[in-house]
């Protein structure tokens, strides 16, 4: 009979639990779930510098290219998936699905970087 440990089946309470944050190599195109923290991280697989995105980023497959292309194209623009509002509504508005699309995503909400 297996026995398991009683901590297992419980969270960590929330105040000794890590935040993990995405953290994106375009070399590799590759996401991983780090903590945050002050010092710049390093790609596991390639030693390549990574960046940190906000938690509701979602990385496309490795193999989705484009995707990836419009995912560099917005963070080197400051955009790291952070809630974007359109104004004065305050409507939040929905990521662009293509890098066409990114460019004018760009154009139009660059002052809410931040």
């Amino acid at each position: 009979m297996k026995t398991f440990r009683h901590h297992s089946y419980f969270a960590k309470p929330e105040h000794t639990q890590m935040r993990l944050f995405p953290h994106v190599c375009f070399s590799c195109r590759k996401s991983f779930k780090k903590p945050m923290r002050a010092l710049a991280r390093l790609c596991p697989q390639c030693g390549g510098p990574m960046v940190m995105l906000s938690r509701k980023f979602s990385a496309p497959k490795m193999t989705d290219v484009d995707q990836w292309r419009k995912v560099e194209y917005l963070v080197s623009h400051g955009f790291r998936f952070q809630s974007i509002h359109e104004q004065p509504s305050g409507t939040l508005v929905q990521y662009p699905a293509t890098l066409a699309a990114a460019k004018l995503f760009v154009e139009r909400y660059t002052g809410q970087v931040g």
